[in-house]
């Protein structure tokens, strides 16, 4: 498969201390998506499921609370039978899965889709700029919805009304990452139309500048 970044732990790409994986490709290409860099299903890197267990399971190792694993891009469900063999794993070690994916739930089952039986959460539907909104959790745009897919989590859990986060990472090689809902605050600094340089191997979330720091939109 192939994938454009990850972060090994997070508390703003879903509910607890999560994995976050975004992947490379994407051909519904939204506008105003702020991963515009994650389109090309040539960019990025390949990996193997193998590999990103050992990942996983190397996070959960140094942070035991780690609670799931939650698949960004791109468009996750666009390498599905990959990612439906990773998400089936990572449950099996007793780990969650969210997916944000820009296609409908209804249009995932009418693919056929095997990653989705895999998903304890599911937040679905095309990025719509001018239906933008930062009042609901994990969600980019109105139209966006958020589906408990098992008993994993429920509407009901306070974490889910919470408000939005973005979080700032300053690693070892001393570049900045952002991740986490992209505030209109956050795409001036650092989204694609950001001032500054830019790098496209950065590690987490959108597009790095000045530094490398990125951003996404829930569901692009």
């Amino acid at each position: 498969m192939r994938i454009w970044s990850l972060v090994e732990a997070t508390e703003a790409e879903g509910p607890g201390l999560r994995f976050a994986l975004w992947t490379q490709g994407c051909s519904l290409r939204c506008p105003g998506c702020c991963n515009p860099h994650t389109w090309n299903p040539s960019g990025g890197r390949t990996t193997t499921v193998a590999e990103l267990l050992a990942r996983v399971d190397a996070a959960r190792a140094r942070r035991p609370r780690l609670e799931g694993v939650s698949l960004l891009g791109g468009e996750p469900f666009e390498q599905d039978d990959a990612l439906a063999d990773l998400a089936a794993r990572v449950r099996a070690r007793g780990l969650t899965v969210m997916a944000y994916s820009g296609y409908r739930l209804e249009e995932l089952r009418a693919r056929g889709s095997r990653l989705l039986a895999h998903c304890d959460l599911l937040v679905d539907g095309r990025y719509v700029a001018s239906l933008r909104t930062t009042q609901r959790r994990f969600v980019g745009s109105t139209n966006q919805r958020l589906h408990f897919l098992s008993a994993a989590y429920t509407p009901d859990d306070p974490r889910f009304h919470a408000p939005n986060t973005a979080e700032l990472r300053l690693d070892a090689d001393g570049v900045l990452r952002v991740v986490g809902f992209p505030f209109a605050s956050i795409l001036a600094a650092f989204g694609p139309g950001a001032r500054g340089p830019r790098e496209s191997g950065a590690t987490s979330g959108s597009g790095p500048t000045a530094g490398a720091a990125k951003t996404r939109s829930p569901g692009c």
